[in-house]
């Protein structure tokens, strides 16, 4: 008769039971993944990665970086269905701007379908429909945080990354050459060439954007809250607080733009009146020293910067040129498509023209209707930015705050200057601030709601 011993060994090694109620480490991690999460990985994708780099047969919106948010869509939707992920209160304003916006594309989709259009116009209004997948999970997600920690670690995250950009920038700026020509992901196809241009006797760096101006109002997006961080960087010694400050504002200046100079006045006169007036001088005493200094170590770029505004004035170069001749033929294209235009995405540079006009290509793809949901957007951040830091008490979170503020109005006057929504990185920003505006200022009213309710 065998013992209960003989049994076992018989039977072989028993696997380890399980301790109930314990994870594996997998399954750990997937506990722990959220929206912060999710955001920070997209951030790094979209300010990393050449934003040239797309699948093929999708075009322009087919980043990796794009194509990690539509799986985030997924996942976004069955967590909902399981109660594990939900927005967060107060959040409203942002999910119904971004609705405003879908409505819009979704009836210039339907207006497309009613004219006689060319095949390629069909196909591009599909990806445009496509696009809109790709930025309502990021919406969803931004507002889906609860905590002000997340919203400033992921600003911290977007605005070293944009320094490392400005930095990249920077060099293909002195060495006069792409340095990300050599990137090659398999599977991934060249949507946009890597070369410079120049402009003068500067050569203009695009460092991971798609051109020079994507990568102008990407650091310019970045530049208020670079400063937030440098004026309450706790814990950090004033070399590491700066250095992005810096970065950020020589390489915006060495995008040979107008763009990026206009931004960069626009950030300042946003955030100055908010500031004492002690900083406000030092601001200025600092300021004048650095333009002379870069006058000193660039010579020539800031009287290009300057030639360019006094060429506009004189009568356009061929770039204001070009965008007043595109704004004096639109009237033929816009004829019974003023309310809803001629489709998302139809108005091809192979069918018809560039624009450069974010709001004069919104007019004939998605109408006046498409034109007020893109407006929408841009007031809706200002709003959540200003709202967010009256309930706020901290001095760097009001100056988070304004730095929405800064940042929408940074978009309001841009958007004239080229199409801001059909470059990745700049669209991509544009709805990712739009999310965390939102998720401030729901944080805003929750501890206000808090503080009111705490006994006196």
């Amino acid at each position: 008769m065998q013992t209960a011993s003989t049994e076992a060994e018989a039977r072989g090694p028993v696997a380890p039971r399980r301790r109930a109620g314990r994870l594996y480490r997998s399954q750990q991690r997937l506990r722990k993944l959220g929206p912060d999460s999710l955001l920070a990985v997209y951030i790094v994708l979209l300010l990393v990665l050449p934003a040239r780099l797309v699948v093929e047969s999708i075009g322009a919106s087919g980043t990796v970086a794009n194509l990690f948010l539509l799986a985030t869509l997924l996942w976004f939707g069955v967590s909902w269905l399981m109660r594990r992920a939900s927005t967060a209160p107060g959040t409203r304003l942002p999910r119904l701007a971004l609705f405003g916006y879908c409505v819009a594309v979704l009836l210039a989709y339907v207006a497309v379908g009613r004219r006689d259009a060319d095949v390629m116009e069909y196909s591009a209004a599909d990806r445009a429909l496509l696009q809109l997948l790709i930025w309502l999970p990021l919406v969803l997600l931004a507002t889906s945080l609860t905590e002000y920690r997340q919203i400033d670690r992921l600003l911290r995250l977007y605005v070293r990354l944009c320094a490392a950009m400005a930095a990249l920038a920077m060099l293909e700026f002195v060495f006069k050459m792409s340095l990300t020509s050599w990137i090659v992901i398999p599977g991934l196809a060249n949507n946009a060439q890597a070369e410079l241009i120049s402009r003068g006797d500067f050569v203009r760096p695009i460092a991971t954007a798609s051109n020079t101006l994507e990568l102008a109002s990407t650091l310019v997006i970045a530049l208020p809250f670079a400063i937030q961080q440098a004026f309450h960087g706790e814990g950090r010694n004033t070399w590491r607080r700066w250095v992005p400050v810096a970065l950020i504002s020589l390489a915006a200046m060495m995008t040979v733009s107008r763009t990026s100079v206009i931004g960069l006045v626009i950030v300042l006169l946003a955030l100055m009146p908010t500031w004492p007036a002690e900083r406000v001088g030092k601001t200025f005493l600092v300021l004048i020293p650095a333009l002379g200094v870069t006058r000193v170590v660039v010579p020539g770029l800031l009287g290009t910067l300057i030639g360019l505004f006094s060429a506009m004035l004189d009568g356009g170069d061929n770039s204001t040129q070009s965008r007043e001749a595109t704004s004096a033929e639109v009237d033929e294209f816009l004829a019974g498509y003023e309310w809803f235009g001629r489709g998302p995405g139809t108005f091809l540079p192979d069918l018809y023209r560039y624009t450069d006009n974010q709001y004069l290509l919104a007019r004939l793809e998605i109408g006046v209707v498409g034109l007020i949901a893109i407006l929408a957007i841009y007031v809706t951040i200002i709003h959540c930015g200003g709202a967010g830091r009256r309930r706020c008490t901290d001095p760097a979170r009001r100056e988070t705050g304004q730095g929405f503020v800064a940042v929408g109005f940074v978009l309001l006057v841009v958007t004239a200057t080229f199409d801001t929504l059909s470059f990745p990185i700049v669209a991509g920003s544009t709805f990712l601030m739009l999310g965390l505006s939102g998720a401030y200022l729901g944080v805003a009213r929750r501890e206000q709601a808090m503080i009111g309710e705490l006994p006196q």
